[in-house]
């Protein structure tokens, strides 16, 4: 008789980054009301400037964080109206 045995659980290690910078982020945000992404990635050394600004966009596309552009090439990060 064959055992079956449950695979163990799949979070892909791209989800486990993916949660934990989002969480980073948020928590900056909801303290300063507004960032701009220098802070943002100053405010996540363990990760890179390209794995923030993909964080954050993601975030804007999904409706979670509102981008502002403030002036050519320089954008502000904050929560979406409620």
């Amino acid at each position: 008789m064959k055992q079956l045995v449950a695979a163990p659980s799949s979070v892909s290690s791209d989800a486990v980054w993916q949660s934990d910078i989002t969480g980073q982020i948020f928590q900056m945000v909801k303290r300063r009301q507004v960032c701009d992404m220098e802070e943002l990635v100053k405010g996540c050394p363990s990760y890179t400037w390209n794995q923030v600004f993909l964080a954050v966009d993601h975030l804007s596309r999904t409706g979670e964080l509102r981008l502002l552009s403030k002036r050519s090439g320089v954008y502000m990060v904050t929560l979406p109206a409620a």
